[in-house]
């Protein structure tokens, strides 16, 4: 095998990896602490600050933010769930929906090689110039990549595209042994193909850090004898898998460590449909319903999660009778009073933190498909969009949570990071990084100087 260091590719190589949900405060906690050494010498030589996420902070309208530079309103990915406003089918976003151009489609149109492997939205795999494997969406390996023979050489090394997450309500332990196994086994086919692939573009999305933070976050936080060994052990084994990437790479490499949100200790899921039926926004066509084909006919809102509220728009929905205009208009303003008025039971705190009018985080082709309002909720607040349930509040099974802030973002270079750092602008800073003029029409910036961070026409 020839060594990695000793080959060179014109123009410079980039590889990015992505920790799913892991934030920034805990990398400099854990590199303070002396447990994350590989990271700590990366440092010296790099550089490493908080990054914002995106509205909703979900990993499917995040991760598709960061391939393609782009807002939700020109990449067309708003959630795990969409529907049709015209008929109210319930539908699952996937690569087909998605409108913005990737990096591995951009890549791989230059005639560059490309890997990537994990990352959400890339189910059903497209053809590309090297290897896509997709990520959690994906239904079986046979069905997951592209090539097709490579799903022959994943199943041999025993890698999983997720773990059964329903195993940490039954047995917290068994649960993290499946994390260490899925991760461990990720790890091991991410060295295989790192190794033995040509590549000019290399990603590996780990998701193994967010699970973890969903079902221990919590007890981590509150420093539990018991879980907090456990993170400790978790981010030795990334630490140990940064490391070995970094010696693999000479210096003309670019390496980008990200994440598409931070984590914090859930308090509470907020049924917002069920607030939104209290104050007589929404009605069903009985006392509950399973989705938007039960709703009745005078309804004038809905949720999805994580907190988009659409309004039954007449020309746009099925059945819709908010006229547009003024009434429109008015029924945004009465929904987005009231939702900040929600409370916490317990402490009296807001749930919400803010509530934006589409119009102030979207723009593009697929401005249309957008919620009419998004509630960003406070810190520990979980937005659920279930139609059937009976409370407002509830503690689940859950107790880490998604925050917009303190996503990770790490370059092997010394630059300035002391302006907000966003999702958005992880695409244009790896096209600047290698040389390559920015694609037109992204929304995010380059945080690399030298080369104007300017995108191109």
């Amino acid at each position: 095998m020839i060594p990695l260091k000793t080959l060179r590719y014109e123009p410079p190589r980039a590889v990015i990896i992505g920790l799913d949900g892991t934030p920034c405060s805990l990398i400099n906690r854990f590199v303070a602490d002396g447990r994350m050494p590989n990271f700590a010498a990366l440092m010296q030589t790099g550089s490493l600050a908080g990054m914002e996420s995106v509205l909703p902070t979900v990993s499917s309208v995040a991760w598709a933010s960061i391939v393609t530079g782009c807002n939700p309103g020109k990449h067309n990915i708003y959630g795990f769930i969409d529907r049709v406003p015209d008929t109210h089918e319930m539908y699952i976003p996937t690569s087909r929906t998605m409108r913005a151009r990737t990096w591995t489609d951009i890549f791989s149109g230059m005639g560059r090689r490309v890997f990537s492997m994990g990352v959400p939205t890339t189910y059903p795999p497209g053809a590309v110039n090297g290897i896509l494997i997709s990520g959690f969406l994906a239904p079986d390996l046979s069905r997951g990549t592209y090539p097709a023979a490579v799903a022959g050489e994943l199943s041999a090394m025993g890698y999983r595209i997720d773990i059964d997450a329903r195993t940490a309500r039954r047995d917290r332990e068994q649960f993290l042994d499946d994390v260490f196994q899925a991760m461990e086994r990720r790890f091991n086919a991410m060295f295989h193909f790192l190794d033995r692939e040509p590549w000019g573009l290399f990603v590996a999305h780990v998701l193994e850090t967010d699970r973890l933070h969903h079902f221990l976050w919590g007890l981590m936080e509150d420093g539990s004898e018991a879980y907090l060994p456990w993170f400790h052990r978790f981010y030795a084994r990334v630490d140990r898998a940064i490391g070995e990437v970094a010696d693999r790479l000479d210096d003309h490499t670019l390496l980008m460590i990200v994440s598409d949100h931070g984590f914090c200790k859930l308090k509470y899921e907020v049924h917002l449909n069920y607030w939104l039926r209290e104050a007589g926004f929404l009605r069903f066509r009985g006392r509950t319903a399973k989705g938007l084909r039960d709703l009745a006919p005078d309804t004038q809102c809905y949720s999805l999660l994580p907190g988009r509220i659409y309004l039954s728009l007449r020309g746009r929905e099925r059945g819709g009778r908010v006229e547009p205009g003024a009434e429109y208009q008015a029924l945004r303003q009465d929904i987005a009073e009231g939702l900040m008025q929600i409370r916490n039971p317990v402490t009296g705190e807001p749930v919400i933190q803010r509530i934006f009018r589409r119009e102030e985080l979207y723009a593009g082709d697929a401005f249309d498909l957008a919620p009419d309002l998004i509630a960003m909720p406070a810190a520990g607040y979980d937005l659920k969009g279930g139609f059937d349930k009976e409370v407002l509040m509830e503690r689940g099974p859950m107790n880490g949570t998604h925050t917009f802030s303190d996503a990770m973002f790490f370059i092997n270079r010394k630059v300035d990071l002391s302006r907000r750092v966003r999702v958005i602008d992880v695409f244009p800073t790896l096209f600047d990084a290698v040389g390559l003029d920015v694609p037109g029409g992204v929304d995010g910036r380059s945080v690399v100087a030298g080369r104007g961070n300017q995108v191109s026409a």
